[in-house]
């Protein structure tokens, strides 16, 4: 008999029984539970492809049925856990017990990570800090994304959506890329104007960060990842010459702008910390919201009653954003450890065991949610884990939240005909897609 692994290729080979590492059987385990983790564990390993899936939501379903709490094995990784569940990744990302990956973890997941700019100063962000030093970090940053003070950026935003969406019109009728037209464009530039930086170079930062989304792929390919260190450095440097030199930055000036308040409020006040603060704010703070562009607006085309809802009711714009995250969440997985022994999913987990939550699986959990698998955006309450939970809850959400809200309608108001350019012109999925969903490229054509 064998068992599954993952190589340190992140191709699929047998291993002989009996090995060193984490065997998919636990010890005892009764019949059914070794022939329910075999099937999933076969599942698993269909869903960390090197191509994208346009649907892998069946994918989870049959997974999390299976095996909601499943041993995998990872290279160099003594012990890893796959859960699915509502309830097991709102406990991982809640519960203290499980922090984000340690620097040597992430030398063991990510060889070679301190040789890239870019996940050198990310990996030292707030992001991947635990405890008091996290705690410290974020409750300095929270301030500058207090809802109260994000929404006098709605007026704003409103007149930049409206902009783009002439500019995409007159690109028209099509097949034009909404997501090269739109989505990264408004992603980029709501986020470069908040921050004080310059629209064109905003874009540009735009398509570096969308580049570098490859780091956090656990398996992605060789090309990928010189894709990543490539982009990933001029990325940085970009960055680093806006925090240094920005007008108000650092060093100078009585009103900073918030990108170097932000900057300079990140922990450890160092040059180091005060970069990576800022790699971590646009890396994370621009592909979310891209991606939710894109998803949000295939889910709607998909939909046309509800996306007529959308142009017609503002009060549904907020609840259909929500959906729309929920149903198709542009973060599918995350990673985290165990940093002391603990429970989850009513099995114990060693100290050091490295367990990933399947966010898009958990947010179709049956178990939290009324019929999970279909798409309503007049749903008044929905369980999502799109932004996180706990101490590490995305503090861009209220932000990437307007941002939809403002754009969906506007967008679907202008062109009520709005429709996917069809077979000839397929809209193509982020490869891999197994941590970061989204679509590179999505064909429309633009009808009034």
């Amino acid at each position: 008999m064998s068992v599954l692994t993952i190589e340190d290729s992140g191709g699929i080979g047998p291993a002989a029984a009996g090995g060193q590492g984490n065997s998919v059987v636990p010890p005892g385990a009764s019949r059914d539970r070794r022939t329910d983790e075999s099937q999933a564990l076969r599942i698993f390993l269909r869903l960390i492809r090197p191509r994208p899936l346009d649907d892998p939501y069946p994918l989870y379903a049959q997974l999390r049925d299976l095996a909601p709490f499943l041993p995998v094995r990872l290279p160099g990784v003594p012990s890893g856990y796959l859960v699915s569940t509502f309830a097991g990744c709102s406990r991982l990302l809640r519960d203290p017990a499980f922090g984000p990956p340690t620097q040597d973890q992430l030398d063991l997941l990510k060889p070679g990570w301190r040789d890239n700019s870019f996940t050198r100063y990310m990996y030292r962000s707030m992001v991947f800090r635990a405890g008091t030093a996290h705690r410290e970090s974020r409750q300095t940053a929270s301030r500058h994304f207090a809802p109260a003070q994000t929404a006098r950026y709605r007026d704003e935003l409103d007149q930049l959506a409206g902009q783009l969406v002439e500019e995409l019109a007159a690109r028209g009728p099509g097949p034009v890329d909404l997501m090269e037209h739109l989505a990264l464009p408004f992603a980029a530039v709501s986020l470069g104007r908040l921050l004080g930086i310059d629209d064109d170079e905003a874009i540009r930062l735009g398509r570096l960060a969308r580049q570098v989304g490859a780091a956090f792929e656990q398996f992605a390919s060789a090309e990928q990842h010189a894709t990543v260190t490539r982009a990933g450095e001029e990325l940085v440097r970009r960055l680093a010459a806006i925090v240094a030199a920005h007008p108000g930055g650092l060093r100078a000036g009585p009103e900073p702008s918030l990108l170097a308040r932000l900057a300079a409020s990140h922990a450890g006040a160092d040059e180091a910390d005060q970069l990576g603060a800022a790699v971590l704010l646009f890396g994370a703070g621009f592909d979310s919201p891209a991606s939710m562009v894109g998803l949000g607006t295939r889910l709607l085309l998909e939909h046309p009653r509800q996306a007529r809802l959308v142009a017609d009711e503002p009060a549904i714009a907020a609840r259909a954003v929500a959906e729309i995250l929920r149903y198709e969440p542009p973060v599918q997985l995350v990673a985290r450890t165990v940093l002391g022994p603990a429970e989850l999913a009513g099995r114990p987990v060693p100290a050091g065991s490295m367990v990933f939550g399947l966010i898009g699986a958990a947010n179709r959990d049956p178990a939290q949610l009324k019929e999970p698998e279909v798409f309503d955006v007049t749903r008044e309450k929905t369980s999502s884990l799109s932004f996180g939970a706990g101490p590490h809850y995305c503090l861009g959400a209220y932000l990437a939240g307007m941002q939809g809200e403002v754009l969906f309608p506007r967008l679907l108001r202008r062109f009520p005909g709005l429709r996917a350019a069809g077979p000839e012109h397929p809209p193509v999925y982020r490869s891999p897609g197994s941590t970061l969903r989204g679509l590179e490229s999505l064909p429309l054509y633009l009808e009034s």
